[in-house]
C-alpha cells in the first residue's frame, strides 16, 4: 500500500499567480468598457483566491492532503477536514517526474477531483513509487 501524505507546493503558487496576473493583464489590454473589465477581473481574483487556498495551499476543508493507493487498484483520499473518500483513477491522468495530476472520480459524485503534485508537494520516495504504481499496476488494471 502506498500512502502520500501532500504538502502545500510553493511552485504550484507561483504558477497560479504568474497564470492569473497574465490574464488580469490580457483582461485590462482588451479594448471593452471598463464595467467589463473590472466584472472579470473580480471573477478572476476570485478564481485565483479559490484555487490558491483549495490547492495551492492545501488550506480549504475539500483540499486533498493524502492519498492512498491499495496493491488491488483502489484508490482513497483524505481532505483537510478528515474526510476519506473512494475514488477511481481515471485514464486522463498525468504523471512525469516533475509533475503528476491525478484525476480521481469519488464514487457517487459526477465531477472528479484533481490531485496536482509536483516536487515540492511530497517526498521524493513517494512520489517515485507513485509514479512506478501507476505505471506498472494501475496501467495494467486499465487494460483489463
Amino acid at each position: 500500500m502506498l500512502d502520500l501524505q501532500l504538502r502545500p507546493s510553493r511552485i504550484l503558487v507561483m504558477l497560479l499567480a504568474a497564470a492569473h496576473i497574465l490574464s488580469l493583464l490580457l483582461i485590462w489590454a482588451m479594448p471593452i468598457i471598463l464595467a467589463l473589465q473590472l466584472a472579470f477581473s473580480l471573477l478572476l481574483a476570485a478564481n485565483f483566491l479559490f484555487h490558491l487556498r483549495r490547492d495551492g495551499l492545501l488550506a480549504a476543508p475539500n483540499s486533498i492532503i493524502r492519498l492512498r493507493f491499495s496493491p488491488d487498484c483502489h484508490c482513497t483520499y483524505q481532505t483537510r477536514d478528515g474526510t476519506w473518500f473512494e475514488a477511481i483513477l481515471l485514464g486522463s491522468s498525468l504523471v512525469t517526474p516533475w509533475l503528476s495530476v491525478l484525476n480521481l472520480k469519488p464514487d457517487g459524485c459526477r465531477m472528479p477531483r484533481h490531485a496536482v503534485i509536483f516536487p515540492d508537494s511530497a517526498e521524493p520516495e513517494g512520489r517515485r513509487k507513485l509514479r512506478v504504481l501507476l505505471r506498472w499496476k494501475y496501467a495494467n488494471a486499465a487494460k483489463q
